[in-house]
């Protein structure tokens, strides 16, 4: 019994103890201050200002990019389309002096403008009329057969007929020279009908207007 009782006083130390010896209340968490949260939403702004800034750069460095291909593809077509036109200009150029060239042939001993003849003299007239700096050299020439003075007459008799043509269709006449060849400098050196046919003709030369040859 004694042994119990001196056990008691000691348990109730032990017990009073382990009561004073419980961890203490946590102390709670400091709370910013006015001017710290005023800190914090302007470094947040700061930084949602330089997300914006930055997506507002990428962006107008796209569409720059896109204007910059635009401008190139544009370029690249507009050199094209250019370059096609050049070379429909030349080849229509090309034509044209073709057509001013052709010639117009005669009978035996004549200086009339046969049905064919007025035909190719038309498609000029109309050249003639759309390129107004052109002027053109009317030959007249011959076959082989009769004199030398005979077929520089005839010759001459064939420029003329030419010349009256068009300007009886409005060429002015001091765009146009003539001249005659006689019977030198054949287109066909042969001796036969087709190549008399041939040589009796008029020919064409572009003497001035240098430009390239256009139709309305």
């Amino acid at each position: 019994m004694r042994r119990i009782a001196i056990l008691i006083p000691i348990a109730a130390v032990v017990l009073a103890a382990a009561c004073h010896s419980s961890p203490p209340p946590e102390t709670p968490a400091p709370q910013p201050t006015a001017a710290e949260i005023a800190l914090q939403r302007h470094m947040q702004d700061s930084l949602d200002a330089v997300a914006r800034a930055t997506a507002d750069s990428v962006e107008q460095a796209r569409q720059q990019l896109a204007l910059a291909e635009k401008a190139r593809a544009d370029s690249i077509e507009q050199v094209r389309l250019a370059t096609e036109a050049a070379a429909r200009a030349t080849e229509k150029d090309a034509e044209l002096r073709q057509e001013l060239g052709v010639m117009v042939y005669f009978d035996v001993a004549q200086a009339q403008i046969q049905t064919d003849g007025q035909a190719i003299l038309d498609r000029k007239v109309a050249i003639l009329n759309a390129n107004p700096a052109v002027r053109i050299r009317i030959t007249g020439a011959c076959d082989e057969r009769g004199s030398d003075q005979y077929n520089e007459a005839l010759g001459e008799r064939r420029a003329a007929a030419v010349e009256k043509y068009l300007t009886g269709k409005g060429i002015d006449v001091a765009r146009l020279d003539q001249v005659s060849n006689g019977e030198k400098d054949p287109v066909d050196s042969g001796s036969d009908e087709a190549a008399w046919a041939r040589n009796r003709r008029a020919e064409f030369v572009i003497v001035s207007g240098d430009m390239p040859l256009a139709m309305n």
